[in-house]
């Protein structure tokens, strides 16, 4: 039985309203701007951006003249930003041909992505979407003619970005009025995200802001509760995030009634194209487990959501788990084919290894359908996930094509701030504060 909402941390401060309100005008404002005179509007952010270039410059320089320990990589940098400035000061084509090759970039890459994944798909017996196949021609269409043609100038594509700017205005507004609707639920729909790199790198912004809280002695937030119940959420969600290469990116996992299902690229030996294709392979592990060995031993922070169900969502997520462990067979990592003799220094590096040691995490590996291969920009851990978190009507079918666990920080913190939303606890696992604690 739950109990009355204990605190308000959750929801928007008046402060937060006006500046989120204050958001949705600008955005609003540069989504109209940009559609209905976008000459004006390239012309006004080319002055800003050589502006802003020049002073971010001379600051780097500057620093030298301010600080007591100098940086010869200062000099460097900034000379290379003020130079770079010169050149957008009279070469106003540069900034046009920048925006237009990465954006055409993003999307031929997105298209050759989802190419890739219909191809396993196909390889693997599973049905290809007709929404896949129309997205893969957009993307590849749109990326081709931005790369290799003159058909689509920059006053077009600006009036494109114009239309997401206005789009996630609308997102970012609705999103304010469910923090407090009484009859929010959770439904499945079109979510309008971030855009994917800025969604990908949200988690490690995140976790800086964490650490520099704890180093500071702020609150950051450990633990903050909107519904006090008898029982714990059978349901979890967790965002990992580390402070080394692909660790930034962040890794998604989640609970079910205290145990932890991660899906992944975990067979070495099966690794293909620079480790981004392999078998795919998930385990389960106990989370009181897994959550310490991940802080103490893998140096990772974790944003915790606990998510409350109801009786026929349970019966739905057993369901789909069900299939999954039918769809799957026993795997075993090289410490266990080894044996009980073996070392865990002989094997230190091997992820799956060092988890079993520690943990006692078993792992299956798929043998047909969906998950079969595991694919970094297709069916990833992000995906796996939502294969869950879709059943009790979680918004996070992107546009884009491509799931990450970043875009998912960002719906679950979003969701974590409405009054009526599933999420009704909010706990973070901080390697930094561990350190602080010895």
């Amino acid at each position: 039985m739950s109990k009355p909402i204990l605190d308000k941390q959750n929801t928007y401060h008046p402060y937060e309203i006006i500046s989120t309100l204050f958001l949705v005008l600008i955005l609003l404002g540069m989504g109209i701007y940009s559609l209905v005179i976008p000459a004006a509007f390239y012309d006004l952010n080319l002055k800003i951006a050589v502006v802003a270039v020049f002073i971010y410059g001379f600051y780097l320089i500057s620093q030298n003249f301010i600080q007591s320990r100098k940086k010869k990589s200062n000099y460097f940098y900034g000379g290379i930003t003020i130079a770079f400035g010169i050149l957008l000061l009279f070469n106003q084509r540069l900034p046009e041909w920048i925006i237009r090759t990465s954006f055409g970039w993003y999307c031929l890459i997105a298209s050759i992505s989802m190419l890739v994944q219909a191809c396993i798909n196909w390889s693997n017996r599973v049905k290809i979407r007709v929404r896949s196949v129309v997205l893969i021609s957009i993307y590849g269409i749109i990326g081709c003619v931005l790369l290799f043609t003159d058909y689509v100038d920059t006053v077009n594509l600006l009036r494109i970005f114009g239309v997401y700017f206005i789009l996630l205005a609308a997102r970012i507004a609705v999103n304010l009025y469910d923090a407090y609707s009484s009859s929010y639920t959770w439904k499945r729909g079109l979510y309008i995200g971030l855009p994917i790199i800025l969604g990908t790198l949200l988690p490690d912004a995140a976790l800086k802001v964490i650490n520099e809280k704890i180093k500071s002695g702020q609150d950051y937030g450990k633990k903050t509760v909107k519904v006090d119940r008898d029982a714990p959420a059978k349901l979890k969600v967790f965002i990992h995030i580390g402070s080394d290469g692909f660790q930034k990116i962040g890794h998604i996992t989640f609970s079910w009634r205290g145990m932890i299902y991660s899906y992944g690229n975990y067979d070495t030996e099966s690794y293909r194209f620079l480790q981004l294709l392999g078998d795919g392979v998930y385990f389960i592990v106990p989370e009181d487990l897994y959550v310490p060995n991940l802080v103490k031993y893998e140096h990772n922070t974790l944003f915790e959501y606990s998510i409350v169900t109801t009786p026929q969502e349970d019966e739905k997520i057993e369901e789909q788990l069900d299939e999954l462990f039918h769809r799957s067979v026993r795997w075993y990592s090289k410490i266990e084919r080894k044996g009980k003799a073996s070392k865990l220094a002989e094997l230190e590096e091997d992820y799956p290894s060092r988890l079993h040691y520690r943990t006692g995490a078993k792992f299956y590996k798929f043998k047909s359908g969906s998950f079969k291969t595991y694919w970094v920009v297709g069916d990833n851990c992000a995906l796996f996930s939502d294969l869950i978190l879709g059943t009790v009507g979680a918004d996070v079918l992107s546009v884009k094509g491509i799931l990450t666990p970043g875009t998912y920080y960002d719906y679950l913190e979003n969701e974590y701030q409405k009054e009526n939303s599933p999420i009704i606890q909010r706990r973070v696992h901080s390697f930094e504060a561990s350190l602080t604690q010895k």
